[in-house]
């Protein structure tokens, strides 16, 4: 008795070879293409040296002067950091709209403007942030996630945390190399704001009378051990009872009074440095640095002659394409 086959197998593998057969003559086609565009290009390589050195040409000569940028540390002093960061805003705001009474009253000069604008953000300290605000590192995760900031803005450099920084970055941009020096002009346009030059004047006052404070409080405190000091040997050397009040004065915690005076000098100390850059309400920490400020504005001579080539190459594509389905369209009507 035969068995009869089921003929599901070489059908099976027809379809497959027919299924290569395509795939092979899909890669063919798009060889062909490929080979024509090479063609092309070669064909037109005069139309796209002239694009180039075109492109590179009007690149050149409409690319924008040279602009630079200055990066300053300053520090802030007598917590007048929402001041600063007002003032500065301002500043830019008005440097923007071309306020000229507004830039000739902060002696820049209007004729040829230097500076281009102004910003700043502070130099984030996350452990003197724990430290400024007297919290655990829970409970400062818990006022993380209460937070909502802007996605461009990072969170620590928000204006909830800002205010508990003393040192910034300031951000200028400059004409040219040479107008560093109107960042003087800057730090002197917050420095003389009315209000900030008030919150100085208290600001000095107070830290001059905390400083002769604390050392008028040390001296005490170095007649005191003295005095407890010739008591106790006194009291030592003497048993009468009529001088029996000098036992007393052991009750004295010398201990305390040791550590209080150690903190007071630590902090005397502290104060005093910080007078020496408590001149002004801003003051400069670190060098004028400038550095020339790149953007694609720059670089026309290079990206204009790329768009030009990638313009003409396209055109051709689309109009290549065209005419090919045309005939397409065109053979199949004509098979009708």
């Amino acid at each position: 008795m035969s068995v009869q086959q089921s003929p599901s197998g070489s059908s099976e593998e027809m379809d497959l070879t027919d299924v290569f057969s395509l795939f092979q003559r899909m890669f063919y086609k798009f060889l062909a293409h490929c080979f024509k565009g090479v063609d092309f290009v070669f064909k037109s390589w005069w139309i796209i040296l002239l694009l180039i050195i075109g492109g590179a040409l009007l690149g050149y000569f409409t690319k924008p002067p040279q602009a630079y940028e200055s990066t300053v540390i300053v520090r802030s002093n007598f917590n007048i950091q929402p001041y600063l960061y007002n003032a500065i805003k301002q500043f830019d705001e008005n440097l923007s709209e071309g306020d000229a009474a507004f830039i000739t009253s902060v002696g820049l000069d209007t004729e040829v403007p230097t500076v281009t604008g102004v910003t700043i953000e502070p130099v984030i300290d996350v452990m003197g942030l724990v430290e400024s605000l007297k919290v655990s590192d829970r409970t400062l995760g818990t006022i993380i996630k209460e937070l909502e900031v802007d996605e461009e803005t990072e969170l620590f450099a928000s204006d909830r945390f800002y205010s508990n920084y003393k040192y910034h970055k300031l951000y200028v941009g400059l004409e040219n190399e040479d107008a560093k020096r109107d960042i003087v002009q800057i730090l002197n346009y917050v420095n003389e704001l009315p209000i900030i030059k008030k919150i100085k004047e208290s600001g000095l006052q107070n830290l001059q009378e905390r400083i002769k404070q604390n050392e008028s409080i040390m001296v005490q405190s170095d007649l005191l051990i003295e005095n407890y000091t010739k008591n106790a040997d006194i009291s030592n050397q003497v048993t009468n009872d009529k001088l029996a009040f000098y036992n007393n004065q052991n009750n004295l915690n010398i201990n305390g009074i040791l550590t209080f005076k150690n903190e007071l000098a630590i902090e005397t100390e502290k104060l005093k440095n910080d007078s020496v850059t408590s001149s002004d309400a801003v003051v400069v920490v670190s060098d004028l640095q400038t550095a020339k400020k790149s953007s694609l504005k720059d670089k026309k001579e290079l990206l204009y002659p790329i768009v030009l080539v990638f313009l003409f190459l396209l055109i051709a594509g689309i109009r290549y394409t065209y005419k090919t389905l045309r005939e397409v369209v065109e053979s199949e009507l004509s098979l009708d």
